[in-house]
């Protein structure tokens, strides 16, 4: 089971790629209805969840419950296991999780690309083409249930049905397109009448933009779906990354006028420095300085995928001029280069290099396999074997694994 293969165009096929962003995106939720109840059998089953839950020994936040718009209280389905001198907290009982389960509690396993493979897999392919952040969460839900009221997510959310049917009612859209500020519940919303009703069956699809107020219900029986969330990047993030860039600038670090909290109204100075400050900042602002910024910060805060790393430590140290290497399949990466140095930046990791390195780093970055006797520039061998090591412990590089 593999999610490696599961890209964007898949999770919205047929719907093209251009045709989603065009005419969906951010804008209203799109239904795709397969029957193709094994559409997304190579993600998550069934089958799967039922081992996750009696066989890995969840602790919370990992598990939740909810049901009828409530969490229920964590000490109903977990308990702290004593060991040695530690405690282990909040880790699920099964027994309990499943018995409040038959009593119409959803079953939540969240964060689950961060455990299970497959979906790693799955959203480190989205997370290349999107570049945002992405989560997934598992609800499990029992027949004849709900487990949240009716909500909208500051997120956009992909719904992948895999088991068991689900009837959702998707309402318009008064808050459009909230931010973690706007949190559901935090403003007063008219709901009105659903603009969509429909039965979700496995293999089916909703795309629902950030503010939507949807609810969901079972009815005979049970249903599995996964959601996918896209926190966006937005343009009131590339504003306040550049205000952060202020700091640097020692006239936005002077204070306040003395006693201006209980002036009713600011002085001809006051007014005339904003406005001075304020032609500073558009003048000094750089879009490329800010967009590198968020483009790091992205980058090398994405979960590292290390499957096979404890065996290719010990591969660094036999590594031979010879030895076939290539990026780890799948990495988001970006070089960022400036007058004195190079850095190459990838998921947990910035790593800073002379700048003479520059035309090396980007062969190595931009070559889908070579050796490192294929290496350009008058560096030592032994350099770049030291290199070539070094990126292999780090998670960059892996040696290619020959055929018998």
């Amino acid at each position: 089971m593999s999610g490696a293969g599961f890209d964007l165009g898949r999770v919205l096929r047929p719907v093209e790629l251009d045709r989603f962003f065009s005419d969906y995106w951010e804008q209203r939720p799109l239904i795709i209805a397969r029957s193709e109840p094994d559409y997304y059998a190579d993600l998550c089953s069934l089958q799967d969840v039922d081992y996750i839950i009696s066989s890995t020994d969840l602790r919370h936040p990992a598990i939740r419950l909810v049901k009828n718009g409530s969490e229920i209280p964590l000490r109903h389905y977990a308990t702290n296991v004593p060991w040695g001198n530690d405690v282990f907290t909040g880790v699920a009982d099964v027994a309990k999780v499943l018995a409040e389960y038959r009593r119409g509690a959803t079953i939540v396993l969240q964060a689950m690309h961060r455990s299970w493979t497959p979906l790693a897999l799955f959203c480190r392919n989205l997370e290349a083409y999107l570049t945002y952040p992405l989560q997934t969460n598992v609800y499990l839900t029992p027949p004849s249930a709900q487990g949240f009221a009716p909500h909208y997510d500051t997120h956009d959310v992909f719904v992948l049905q895999i088991s068991g049917s689900k009837h959702w009612r998707i309402y318009g859209s008064p808050l459009p397109l909230p931010d973690r500020s706007l949190p559901s519940g935090s403003v007063k919303v008219h709901i009105g009448e659903p603009v969509h009703e429909l039965d979700l069956t496995p293999g089916d699809l909703i795309y629902l933009p950030r503010g939507y107020i949807h609810e969901a219900l079972t009815s005979e029986s049970e249903s599995l779906h996964i959601t996918v969330g896209i926190p966006p990047v937005t343009w009131s993030d590339v504003f306040s990354e550049a205000l952060a860039l202020c700091h640097q600038d020692v006239r936005f670090r002077q204070a306040l006028p003395v006693g201006f909290a209980t002036q009713a109204t600011m002085s001809a100075a006051v007014h005339d420095q904003f406005d001075a400050l304020f032609t500073v900042f558009k003048e000094r602002t750089s879009l490329d300085a800010v967009m590198a910024r968020l483009a790091e910060r992205f980058i090398t805060s994405r979960p590292p995928m290390l499957e096979g790393q404890l065996l290719e430590l010990a591969a660094a140290d036999r590594l031979e001029v010879d030895t076939i290497v290539q990026k780890r399949p799948g990495i988001i990466y970006r070089l960022a280069a400036d007058d004195h140095s190079v850095s190459l930046l990838f998921p947990g990791q910035k790593i800073t290099f002379p700048k003479y390195g520059e035309p090396l780093l980007r062969f190595i970055s931009e070559t889908s396999e070579f050796t490192i006797s294929s290496l350009p520039g008058d560096i030592e061998v032994a350099e770049k074997m030291g290199l070539v090591r070094r990126l292999i412990r780090e998670g960059f590089l892996t040696p290619v694994q020959e055929t018998p």
